[in-house]
C-alpha cells in the first residue's frame, strides 16, 4: 500500500507523526511525503528519516495547498490501496493491518473507520454494494460532514487511476468530499469498520485563527450553490438533492452562528454582533430558514431550535444572548 502525508511546516508534530506510520504492524508500504513549501525543518527532518528507512520516498514542491500535494502522492504511488495520514496526526500501530485486512477479507473498494469512539459512521455497518451506495450512502454526503475525511479511510487505488480521481485544486474547504464522492460513483463495494485508530490533533489556537483569515459564509454557501450533476449525473433526483443540500446548509449557519458569537474567540462583542447580522441577513440563509418544511426535516434538540428560530427572526442579540449561554455552560 502507499501511505500519502501532505507536509507543510509541520516540525512540531511531524516526527511523532512519521513515527506512528513507521511503527504500523503491517510493513509492506511505502510513504510518500511530499513537503509543500516549508519554512521550518520539515524538509529536513524528512530526509534524515527517509535516510533510515528507505519506504520514505520525498516530493519537495513550492507551496501549492493540499490537494494538489496529495494529487502529487497519487501520481507516483504503487500500492494496491491508498491511505492518507495529515502531518499533525497520528496513527495505532495497527491501523492499516485492520484496514487492509477488512478490504481483502470483504473485497470491498474502500473501508471507512471512525475517527472517535463515539463518531457515527452515517447509521452504516459491514457492507453495502451498488446500487445501495448511491442510494443510501452517497447522499449523506450532500447532508452532512460526518462523512468526510479521507484520512479514515482506505482506497483502492486501481479505481483512483482507472477513472483519475483527484482532490480539486483550488477550493480552500470540501476537497476531500469532492474526492469522496467521485470514489464512490464508481465504486462497487464499501465497508464500514467499528474501530478507532486514527487520532485527530486539534492545533491549540487553530480554530481562532481560522475564523479571522476564511470566510466560512461565502464558502457554505459555494457549497450550497454547486452543481453536482457533472459528477453524479441523475443519481439523486432534483428536488432531493435540493432537500439534502438545504439540510447541510442549514445545520453549518447553526454552527456558524455559535462560533462567531461565543467568548471563545477574538472577537470584540461589536465584530460578534457584526457577524451576526452579516449570517442572518445573508439571501441565501433568509431564503433556506424562511421555508416552513426545513426544520422538521433537521430534528434539533431544544438550543439548536431556538438559534434556528432566531435567525430565521433575525433577532441578533437573542443569537448573542444564547451563545453566550452555551459557551459559559459548557466550559
Amino acid at each position: 500500500m502507499s501511505v500519502i502525508i501532505p507536509v507543510y511546516n509541520a516540525e512540531k508534530y511531524l516526527e511523532e507523526c512519521l513515527q506512528s506510520v513507521l511503527a504500523q504492524t503491517f510493513v509492506d508500504f511505502e510513504i510518500i511525503c511530499i513537503n509543500d513549501g516549508s519554512t521550518d525543518h520539515s524538509l529536513e527532518i524528512l530526509k534524515q528519516y527517509a535516510k533510515n528507512d528507505s519506504r520514505i520516498k520525498i516530493i519537495d514542491q513550492q507551496n501549492k495547498g493540499v490537494s494538489a500535494v496529495r494529487n502529487a502522492g497519487l501520481a507516483i504511488a504503487k500500492g494496491a490501496y491508498i491511505g492518507f495520514v495529515d502531518s499533525d496526526d497520528t496513527i495505532e500501530n495497527d491501523f492499516f493491518e485492520k484496514l487492509i485486512d477488512n478490504a481483502e477479507n470483504t473485497k470491498s473498494d474502500a473501508v471507512y473507520s471512525k475517527l472517535s469512539a463515539n463518531h457515527n459512521l452515517g447509521g452504516f455497518s459491514g457492507e453495502i454494494e451498488s446500487p445501495q451506495i448511491l442510494q443510501n450512502l452517497l447522499p449523506q454526503f450532500f447532508m452532512q460532514d460526518n462523512l468526510n475525511s479521507v484520512c479514515i479511510k482506505l482506497f483502492c487505488l486501481k479505481i483512483i487511476n482507472d477513472h483519475n480521481i483527484r482532490f480539486p485544486v483550488g477550493i480552500k474547504h470540501g476537497e476531500d468530499a469532492q474526492f469522496n464522492i467521485e470514489f464512490l460513483m464508481k465504486a462497487n463495494r464499501i465497508s464500514f469498520l467499528d474501530y478507532c485508530g486514527y487520532h485527530y490533533r486539534q492545533v491549540e489556537g487553530s480554530a481562532t485563527r481560522n475564523i479571522t483569515r476564511h470566510d466560512y459564509l461565502k464558502r457554505m454557501v459555494e457549497v450550497y450553490e454547486t452543481d453536482w450533476t457533472s459528477i453524479i449525473g441523475s443519481s439523486i433526483d432534483q428536488d432531493r438533492m435540493e432537500n439534502l443540500k438545504k439540510i447541510r446548509f442549514a445545520n453549518a449557519v447553526i454552527s456558524l452562528v455559535y462560533i462567531y458569537g461565543n467568548r471563545g474567540n477574538n472577537f470584540t462583542d461589536a465584530q460578534r454582533f457584526s457577524k451576526l447580522s452579516e449570517i442572518v441577513q445573508h439571501p441565501t440563509v433568509k431564503k433556506v430558514f424562511s421555508e416552513p418544511q426545513i426544520l422538521r426535516e433537521l430534528k434539533l434538540g431544544k438550543y439548536a431550535e431556538a438559534i434556528f428560530r432566531n435567525i430565521k427572526k433575525r433577532n441578533i442579540l437573542i443569537l448573542y444572548l444564547l451563545t453566550q449561554y452555551s459557551y459559559y455552560r459548557n466550559r
